[in-house]
């Protein structure tokens, strides 16, 4: 009988393996897939060069993380290259220049300060345009403008750089502004959107090698301890210990296990006894992520020719922000981005030639004709994947973690969970995902003291 059994081969899976071993303990880690890493992984190319479908940013605070990569022995790289941001709006192109004393924004913060600057102008262009829908929503436009922004714009890096943003177009945002108060403003004063500066702001670091990297290395210190190739069909346990069922018929005993399954994830695989009702209500409140990721790679990193970055933003289109990912390995230039959302939803039924063309589409209108005729496409819809259900991650709505995320962290007897959807900090991000690891694995190592 194992001393912990941990169901999944991410980054808090291995975390937590690394730590319960280190100290002696008698670990397995089940993963159900052929490869590690979970919602991190790479593509190699036929030139050499990689893309990592999965996570790769490494933003300001994820210490725990570069601790990892210091100790495995990998190193950081920056952005590829300098240049200014293209912003697209109704429309029309705009080069914004770069801002290099920009506080930090991640990729997911750029995209959410973007959709937020959108939607507060078109309700900008509602309160001109529609007098009869002012006056139906009066009540609802006299909400606190900072409370707008807090419930419409998810990410604290998009929540700070908006008011830096306003506070620029129109001074200090007034403590108890109201939306419509700020919607006057937006209607009379400079265009928001076309002052949003942000490359400067990407102070982002990635793995050489990849994000990937990291979980080979953890997982080739770790050995046979992790098992791929290894999928959990059913937990079986009571007070003192727990009986995994594999899909091959295997059965694997520990005194203690820990699941890094994302929530709804968690809750579906058929326990013994059941789970507590109220953790699969929760679970479900928990909606996963939606995004597909994707690339262009082309001949050359064209966009640096014309002193672009390869970062964009736009009010429309199926892609509405790219990134330069490209490879020091290759001359080849890689331009990532996303369907995220309904977008996302919709072309994930559709095929993959179709998803290709609304890319091109999408960056065309952006950069011209020079980006109309990539060499491939690569992707990956991570809501497709069986083991995965969704990414970046969990999406909580405004109150949904406050009420539900500390419970679906409790255990239930020798039952544990840890993952990115769990952590009390940097929730949903793979910082998050090893604190909580560690976190866990502490707990488990008492237990079992």
């Amino acid at each position: 009988m194992f001393d912990c059994a941990i169901v999944g081969a991410g980054l808090a899976g291995l975390v937590a393996a690394r730590y319960l071993a280190e100290r002696g303990l008698h670990v397995t880690v089940l993963e159900a897939r052929d490869r590690v890493g979970g919602r991190v992984e790479n593509r190699v190319l036929s030139d050499g060069s990689y893309v990592e479908l999965g996570g790769q940013w490494i933003g300001p605070g994820f210490d725990e993380l570069l601790e990892i990569i210091d100790d495995m022995g990998l190193e950081t790289i920056g952005l590829p290259a300098r240049g200014n941001l293209v912003v697209r709006l109704r429309g029309q192109a705009l080069e914004v220049p770069s801002k290099e004393d920009s506080p930090a924004l991640t990729p997911f913060e750029v995209s959410d300060l973007g959709q937020g600057l959108l939607r507060l102008r078109r309700l900008a262009k509602r309160l001109r345009d529609d007098v009869a829908w002012r006056r139906a929503n009066e009540a609802w436009l006299g909400q606190d403008l900072r409370r707008w922004v807090s419930t419409n714009l998810r990410t604290q890096g998009a929540q700070r750089r908006f008011g830096e943003v306003y506070a620029a177009a129109f001074g200090p945002m007034p403590k108890g502004a109201t939306l419509l108060e700020g919607l006057h403003q937006v209607n009379s004063g400079p265009d928001l959107e076309s002052m949003l500066a942000s490359n400067g702001g990407l102070h982002q670091k990635r793995v050489h090698g990849g994000m990937a990297a990291v979980a080979y290395a953890l997982a080739d210190r770790l050995g046979d301890v992790v098992r791929l190739g290894a999928e959990v069909v059913r937990v079986e346990h009571d007070d003192r210990s727990a009986r995994l069922v594999l899909a091959d018929g295997e059965i694997v005993e520990a005194r203690q296990v820990i699941s890094t399954l994302p929530p709804r994830l968690a809750v579906s695989l058929p326990h013994q006894p059941e789970l507590p009702v109220w953790r699969g209500e929760a679970a479900d409140k928990v909606a996963p992520g939606n995004v597909i990721k994707a690339f262009l790679i082309y001949e050359r990193p064209f966009w640096r020719d014309l002193g672009y970055s390869g970062q964009s933003s736009a009010d429309e289109g199926a892609v509405r922000v790219t990134f330069d990912t490209s490879s020091d390995e290759s001359e080849r230039g890689h331009l990532m981005g996303f369907f995220e959302g309904a977008d996302a939803d919709s072309l994930s039924r559709r095929s993959v030639t179709l998803r290709e063309r609304a890319f091109v589409d999408s960056v065309t209108r952006t950069f011209g004709d020079v980006a109309a005729k990539p060499l491939s496409y690569i992707e990956r819809d991570w809501s497709a994947e069986k083991f995965t259900g969704g990414c970046h991650g969990a999406h909580f709505a405004p109150g949904v973690w406050t009420t539900n995320g500390p419970i679906l962290a409790e255990p239930e007897g020798v039952l544990h969970w840890a993952g990115a959807e769990y952590a009390t900090r940097f929730n949903g991000y793979m910082e998050g995902a090893v604190r909580s690891g560690r976190e866990v694995a502490a707990v488990v190592a008492r237990n079992l003291a």
